[in-house]
């Protein structure tokens, strides 16, 4: 009879004092997923190279100050996959199998003093299932990381993985419920 009590007791304090980002932590399954870099930035000087995951390069090969545009060449390995000239706002996609793996918009294009600077954003780059999968560091964090890719497995401020509380809540009065269901019918 007390145990009835106290649980009602206890579930209306939790209902009272939780606070809304309360989390309550499961044990979740990892989520996959085929972004390698979600919506980030990059910047590089006619003649440099950035190397994505996978072995995948782009190479600024040059800028024409004159058309506002710069050439752009992909590459895997010592391969040229893809090339263009493109000016401020186009998109740069390559596409294998009918997938894109990389999809990157020339955001702006400075120039002076002899060096030309090219800023991409966004820049996204997809997993190439035809290739190994990159070992990517757990310390290392993207700058334009999107936790909307993280809405199956919400984390609360103190990182635990869980459900927030509101998810919870029917399940809690569900129990407390049936438990005090189960206390009248042993009186």
């Amino acid at each position: 009879m007390w145990i009835g009590k106290y649980l009602s007791f206890l579930l209306l304090v939790l209902i009272i004092c939780a606070p809304n980002g309360l989390v309550v932590p499961i044990k979740a399954s990892p989520v996959v997923e085929d972004v390698l870099l979600n919506d980030t930035s990059i910047y590089l000087l006619t003649g440099d190279t950035w190397h994505f995951y996978q072995g995948y390069n782009l190479t600024i090969k040059s800028v024409n100050q004159e058309a506002d545009s710069v050439w752009l060449e992909l590459s895997l390995g010592n391969k040229i996959l893809q090339s263009a000239i493109l000016g401020e706002g186009d998109l740069f996609i390559y596409k294998k199998n009918d997938r894109t793996i990389l999809s990157i918009t020339v955001d702006t294009i400075y120039a002076g003093d002899g060096e030309e600077l090219v800023a991409f954003s966004p820049v996204f780059q997809y997993m190439d299932r035809t290739l190994p999968e990159p070992i990517i560091p757990e310390d290392e964090n993207n700058e334009g990381h999107d936790s909307s890719l993280e809405d199956n497995v919400s984390k609360g401020a103190n990182g635990i993985e869980g459900f927030r509380l509101h998810m919870t809540l029917p399940i809690i009065v569900t129990i407390a419920v049936l438990m005090l269901i189960l206390r009248e019918r042993n009186n």
